[in-house]
């Protein structure tokens, strides 16, 4: 049973995420949005964890099972090394597999028309976070968490929000 996992989905991930969709030009809400569906993949993984209290093997079984969940979707992947990188600035690279992010400062949104700010008057709409990926793609933030959303409100059995 993931008792843990649907709260703090319910209590902190819908909610954070609710409030950056309503005020998408407010990066750190956008940042907040990231890093708090990221962790969902632990709270997912502890909530059926059976195994010792050590940390490396809670580490070692939220690993496994994060592989696991990538195998279902993909973005996960995406989204954690984006959260990281937003959390840490600047990511190191791996051995076992190529980051899609190197570092926050690939995390950008637009200074708005003419230096006014996206996000105020007519504007309100225009904004985006995106990541900038190292062959010059923009990839929407919000895309990215909407797409999340939908995977976790699956795995909960959460019905579709329209």
């Amino acid at each position: 049973m993931r008792v843990e996992a649907q709260n703090y989905f319910d209590l902190i991930v819908e909610p954070t995420c609710s409030e950056y969709f309503e005020r998408p030009w407010e990066f750190r809400r956008g940042i907040l949005s990231l890093i708090v569906t990221s962790h969902m993949v632990d709270y997912w993984v502890i909530g059926s964890y059976a195994g010792g209290l050590s940390r490396k093997e809670m580490g070692e079984a939220v690993s496994y099972g994060r592989l696991a969940l990538i195998g279902l979707h993909p973005d996960l992947q995406l989204l954690t090394d984006v959260a990281d990188a937003a959390k840490h600035g600047r990511l190191a690279s791996l051995q076992n597999r190529t980051r899609q992010i190197s570092g926050a400062d690939q995390l950008k949104s637009p200074p708005g028309i003419f230096n006014a700010p996206f996000g105020q008057g007519v504007f309100a709409e225009a904004v985006e976070i995106y990541l900038e990926s190292p062959n010059g793609r923009h990839l929407s933030m919000r895309g990215l968490l909407t797409q999340a959303l939908a995977f976790w409100r699956g795995q909960l059995g959460i019905q579709s929000k329209p």
